[in-house]
């Protein structure tokens, strides 16, 4: 079923944009402590409406993103071509399930908990098996999720709700985790967006549900080695490296997970 809230890139970006400098220093480091060969071109998967093509473009990377929403990448290739950035980074339409490239990336990046909307074991490891095939060896993947908190009122998670504003249009988000089946692993959350577009006139609401990935840490490590990568790290939030034998649950929130094809 598809979701207005990714065919919505205009709103989506206002939303969901946020300062992206720690996690631009993050990426860079893990790139020079883990990755084997020089990072220089780098593939996201499901890249939304481009909120990390153009600043890590603009850092002197060649960054190429797909999204299975034509909405999204219409939008995407518009702000690149604005920013003038063309040739530095590209955006194409592709499902993150199965799309594959030549074996020319150095690394990957999977924020937010995006790789979740692959809820079965058969598309995860497809997802992994795409990414590996598409990544030169010695290359890395960083994937950002939260695990199945132990307790769910104790589970760290982002402001339920937020208001975010750009050139005349005031957007307010609620994103909101319903329920949880630790049997079938997965997670149902309810998306509610409210906008007022002054400049084209507009105001509307609406609410729809996401049933996403429960994710259990024994679960990341079997699905991305099936797929051919190899845990090498796991950081926590603030960027501070966890042991990989470490209990890892909802309560220490988006954890990252840095992957390697050896």
């Amino acid at each position: 079923m598809e979701k207005k809230l990714y065919y919505l890139p205009v709103y989506y970006d206002i939303a969901f944009s946020y300062d992206l400098t720690g996690e631009l220093h993050f990426f860079t480091a893990c790139f020079e402590a883990y990755a084997d060969i020089t990072v220089r071109r780098i593939l996201e998967p499901a890249c939304g409406s481009g909120r990390l093509l153009l600043p890590l473009a603009a850092h002197g990377y060649h960054i190429l993103g797909y999204d299975i929403s034509e909405e999204m990448v219409a939008y995407t290739r518009d702000k690149i071509e604005q920013a003038g950035l063309n040739g530095h980074a590209e955006v194409v339409v592709g499902d993150m399930r199965t799309r594959k490239f030549k074996d020319t990336f150095d690394a990957a990046l999977n924020l937010l908990n995006t790789i979740g909307y692959l809820i079965s074991d058969a598309d995860i490891k497809k997802h992994f098996k795409a990414v590996s095939h598409s990544l030169r060896r010695g290359g890395i993947y960083i994937v950002e999720l939260a695990c199945a908190p132990l307790n769910p009122k104790t589970e760290e998670q982002p402001d339920d709700t937020w208001v975010a504003e750009r050139d005349g249009v005031t957007v307010q988000t609620t994103w909101r985790t319903e329920r949880y089946d630790y049997v079938r692993k997965r997670k149902y959350n309810i998306c509610k967006m409210s906008v007022v577009d002054r400049p084209r006139e507009k105001k509307f609401m609406f609410i729809e549900p996401h049933i996403l990935r429960l994710w259990f840490a024994e679960d990341v490590k079997q699905l991305s080695a099936a797929g051919g990568f190899v845990l090498k790290a796991i950081y926590n939030p603030g960027f501070d490296r966890l042991p990989l034998d470490a209990p890892l649950t909802g309560e220490l929130g988006n954890l990252y997970f840095i992957l390697k094809k050896e």
